[in-house]
């Protein structure tokens, strides 16, 4: 209420929400819109968000000189289970490129010529150690094998990118968080290398490489050819 001069009192007129029953109430369609709109932006920031995080992943692969996985083989994979023993086909698993991209098929991929699977992990020292010479031998041999890295039980891709470009493991890498092929390849630690030739483990080596010459003579010996 407002005073007046003659001192009487007058009432102030109300209006819209401030009157006690019902009034000018925001129209419901008004509130939907609002929630509608501010759904929206949330949703455009979650996109943007994603697309960032596929990009960042890819900058960070390419600084680091580890290339995608874009033209390895994909597709169905094998319902067969088998030993990842030597002399027995390469047991199949569905592998995803390092960060993000496709689905690999480990039987598809090791299916021609030489490939060698590195397994290891950021964490083991062992593979660290061992490191510097699978990227000796990937420099060497990389014309005549195809090189696999597969990064186990971790879930920070970003680390792992960075420490592959730091070593010199600069080629395809697959991540396997979820430790799958602790059963499908009874891999029961890392490192665990294999050397496979059109599909059929030739070597398999659980632990650390020594020295370079046992590495160079476990791929040389899949190299030749069975007369």
């Amino acid at each position: 209420m407002w005073g007046l001069p003659s001192g009487r009192m007058v009432s102030l007129l109300r209006r819209g929400t401030d009157r006690p029953r019902g009034g000018c109430r925001p129209r419901q369609g008004a509130a939907t819109m609002k929630k509608t709109i501010i759904l929206g932006a949330v949703m455009a920031v979650a996109m943007l968000a994603g697309c960032g995080g596929d990009a960042d992943v890819a900058h960070r692969r390419n600084k680091a000189g580890v290339p995608d996985c874009s033209h390895l083989s994909s597709g169905p994979i094998s319902k067969t289970s088998g030993t990842a023993a030597e002399g027995r086909p390469m047991p199949d698993v569905g592998l995803q490129c390092l960060g993000e991209g496709p689905t690999v098929s480990m039987a598809r991929v090791t299916s021609k010529g030489v490939t060698l699977v590195t397994v290891w992990a950021s964490w083991c020292r062992p593979c660290r150690s061992e490191a510097p010479l699978i990227a000796d031998a990937y420099r060497r041999y990389h014309d005549q094998v195809a090189f696999l890295g597969v990064d186990y039980a971790e879930s920070d891709a970003s680390e792992v990118i960075s420490f592959a470009g730091e070593v010199g493991l600069a080629f395809p890498q697959l991540q396997d968080p979820d430790s799958t092929i602790r059963g499908a390849w009874q891999v029961s630690g890392v490192p665990v290398t294999f050397i496979v030739r059109d599909g059929i483990i030739v070597t398999r080596h659980s632990g650390q490489w020594r020295s370079q010459q046992e590495l160079d003579s476990a791929i040389d010996k899949a190299l030749e050819r069975p007369s």
